[in-house]
């Protein structure tokens, strides 16, 4: 294999080995895997702890099979630094962070590597949005930061989305700012455009979501994505790379179509879902918004789709794209 394919799937994992091997399933079933444009990158961190070594032995199995796919294994749980450790141990020329509960659509490692290839002279700052609606063709050139969020609002959280050229990866290993915020990929989106405003906003739909089937939540998704993401952006507003607008657009998009779905998650006990330390998570959203002009109408809305929701319309009032 190259020394440097041209894109590197990053997945950092940890005890979940049932969703790791689908990830890995579709990605080897793509036929742009078996060539030299492409490797994946496997962070395990510290899984062994928690789930009797299962996720290893995936790990271990794949990298076995392909030589183009890598498994690490970290001696202990480093949490969100390991995003940029797995990224650190990439060889591509675009390397991209994954999730390890998504399947890769048919087709979509093909087009990630033409927009490498498409990109890699000038170098954009390539963010693979993974909108609800596919639109392969559409792409969206940024020339600032503040019209880059306005497009990518909350979705900038997602690190299915991020994405990182080789030449940006120096130091990465002590490149952990934003890591105890758990939001390490949007501080460095906002370094990264400190540095160079020029980005491409990508629509292509290239993975969907795995079926969950008990999934523990633990976050605090309002501490974590609210005001943890406002303690990232707010001093872009200061660097005038931010506008005070684009921060109240976040703000609402957040409400009406994050929260929403995650206090509906909460509120009627979905099945597939088991929140911990989150008793008053709603309270505590509206809360956080009890001052803003749309609180009146949102309580409306939320009751609307409440009502849906409890008569089995899930997939209409809750078309949630997870972070």
């Amino acid at each position: 294999m190259k020394n440097n394919p041209l894109l590197s799937i990053c997945i950092p994992t940890a005890a979940r080995a049932e969703y790791l091997r689908n990830c890995l399933e579709s990605l080897i079933k793509q036929p742009e895997f078996f060539t030299d444009n492409v490797e994946v990158i496997i962070s395990d961190n510290a899984s062994a702890f928690d789930d009797g070594g299962a996720t290893e032995v995936v790990g271990q199995e794949y990298a076995g099979k392909y030589e183009n796919i890598h498994y690490f294994k970290n001696d202990a749980n480093v949490e969100d630094r390991n995003f940029p450790i797995a990224l650190s141990r990439a060889n591509g020329i675009l390397r991209k962070l994954s999730n390890d509960s998504i399947i890769y659509r048919t087709g979509s490692i093909g087009y990630m590597c033409e927009m490498v290839r498409k990109y890699m002279k000038d170098r954009p700052h390539l963010f693979f949005l993974n909108p609800r609606v596919d639109q392969p063709h559409r792409k969206t050139k940024v020339v600032d930061f503040d019209y880059f969020m306005r497009q990518t609002s909350f979705h900038a959280t997602w690190i299915g989305s991020f994405a990182v050229w080789d030449t940006e990866c120096q130091d990465l290993l002590e490149d952990t700012s934003g890591c105890d915020l758990k939001l390490w990929q949007v501080w460095k989106l906002c370094k990264m455009f400190e540095k160079r405003n020029k980005g491409v906003v990508l629509y292509k739909r290239f993975a969907d979501n795995q079926q969950m089937k008990n999934k523990l939540q633990t976050l605090k998704y309002d501490q974590v994505f609210y005001i943890n993401f406002m303690e990232i952006l707010m001093p872009e507003i200061e660097n005038g790379l931010l506008c005070p607008s684009c921060i109240k657009k976040i703000e609402k998009d957040l409400l009406f179509d994050f929260f929403t779905n995650w206090m509906l998650l909460w509120e009627l006990q979905i099945p597939g879902y088991t929140f911990k330390g989150n008793q008053d998570f709603k309270e505590r959203v509206l809360d956080i918004y009890k001052d803003k002009p749309y609180y009146r109408f949102f309580l409306i809305y939320y009751q609307f789709l409440r009502f849906l929701a409890k008569r089995g319309v899930l997939e209409a009032a809750m078309g949630r794209k997870k972070r």
